[in-house]
């Protein structure tokens, strides 16, 4: 009795000792239980199902999906939200031609533009599209030699809508640091001075009344442009790919030729010698042969041309007596001795024009001294193939010893204005 007693105590206290781990199996698996009802949850994508006020409303609200622009109208008011794409981070979405930038403020960001073209000494072609400057490139605007101290630039804008702001950077070419062109002088800046008022508009850039609108540059300089575009506040674009041109040096143009009236477009070499053949008191002799001359420059302001003589007029070393160069109408004159203009074209730029003197044409000749004068102007503006042609004429009176030895030596030289 005693021993079953004691079994009996035994076998329910082993009863108990099952039921209380039998609960605490219970517990535990309640809490994890919890723990997994709780890990879904934070799993799960969350949806804003109450966000309207009186004020606004926003619609289609999301976390972590999602993108776009979602418009909508609430209480006589437009609102726009913008939904978040995804984090990207990936090697593919970024190469030279191109470049996909994650979140949503990079829906703003403006295109990156391209340069069209970036010229200064382009001559015979270009990749402007300004009319002032196509066909035949910068030396149009600057003359031969082209720029030497100024630049074009336009922009191709990718796209990007015609109130697109672009600021233009500069430097020259090896240097690391970027500098800007000014939106009202054009003149390079540095960073401290740079603002929003440097950002303009593609027309506004292009639409320079000098066609040009790098300005304060070095001659002989290679430069380095890119531009960035800008529209509204945190969206300026990356820098377009860099462009790269060399200005010009400061030039002059001068070359001489001796032909015919024919002779526009002849090439001769020194040395330079014109017959007059036999002079008389009746009539006014003139040259067979012209002095035909070329001219070019891209100074700014332009190019004069000045001659001189060495005796001021028809010298006889046999006679000692000299036929006057003045300023007449050799027709009426007893006697002289003079220059007459007689063509001036240009390709561009100038007009190549004779001063007053010597282009009245005719028997009506320019004087020359040993003073220079000057016979030929560029209108204050560059020359590209600038060419003219100059008569020689005299005229003896029945005073006038005769000598098959008079000459004169006349020498013309040029000057610009940079």
């Amino acid at each position: 009795m005693t021993f079953n007693n004691a079994l009996s105590k035994l076998n329910i206290n082993n009863i108990s000792q099952a039921v209380q781990l039998k609960h605490i199996l219970k517990t535990n698996k309640l809490i994890l239980l919890i723990l997994l009802i709780i890990v879904t949850i934070l799993s799960q994508t969350i949806y804003a199902e109450e966000t309207n006020s009186t004020n606004y409303s926003i619609e289609g609200a999301s976390f972590g999906g999602g993108g776009g622009q979602t418009d909508t109208t609430n209480g006589g008011n437009e609102y726009s939200i913008f939904g978040l794409i995804g984090e990207l981070s990936d090697d593919r979405i970024e190469s030279t031609n191109y470049r996909v930038l994650p979140g949503s403020p990079n829906v703003l960001v403006a295109n990156v533009p391209e340069i069209e073209c970036f010229e200064t000494t382009s001559s015979g072609t270009t990749s402007c599209s300004d009319t002032d400057i196509t066909p035949d490139g910068m030396v149009m605007l600057c003359g031969t030699s082209g720029c030497y101290d100024r630049a074009r630039i336009e922009i191709d804008p990718q796209d990007n809508t015609t109130d697109t702001l672009y600021s233009i950077q500069i430097k020259e070419s090896g240097s690391s640091t970027w500098r800007y062109v000014d939106g009202t002088t054009f003149i390079i800046e540095d960073e401290a001075t740079h603002d929003i008022n440097d950002y303009l508009t593609e027309t506004t850039w292009e639409g320079t009344t000098s066609s040009f609108n790098i300005l304060g540059l070095k001659p002989g300089t290679s430069y380095d442009a890119q531009i960035t575009a800008l529209h509204g506040d945190f969206t300026e674009s990356m820098p377009s790919p860099v462009s790269t041109t060399t200005t010009g040096l400061p030039s002059l143009f001068f070359d001489i030729d001796i032909d015919t009236a024919s002779g526009t477009t002849s090439e001769t070499s020194a040395p330079y010698a014109i017959q007059l053949g036999v002079l008389n008191p009746v009539s006014v002799s003139t040259s067979n042969n012209l002095i035909w001359f070329d001219l070019g420059t891209n100074a700014i302001s332009g190019i004069s041309m000045f001659v001189e003589d060495d005796y001021s007029g028809l010298q006889s070393p046999t006679s000692l007596y000299t036929i006057p160069s003045l300023d007449s109408d050799l027709s009426s004159s007893l006697e002289g001795f003079g220059l007459v203009g007689n063509t001036t074209s240009e390709t561009y730029i100038g007009p190549l024009t004779v001063e007053s003197a010597f282009g009245n044409g005719g028997d009506i000749v320019g004087g020359i001294s040993t003073t220079p004068v000057a016979i030929y102007n560029s209108n204050g503006g560059p020359l590209h193939n600038g060419r003219g042609s100059l008569f020689v004429k005299a005229k003896t009176s029945t005073s006038t010893p005769s000598g098959d030895d008079y000459q004169d030596e006349i020498t013309f030289t040029i000057t610009g204005t940079f």
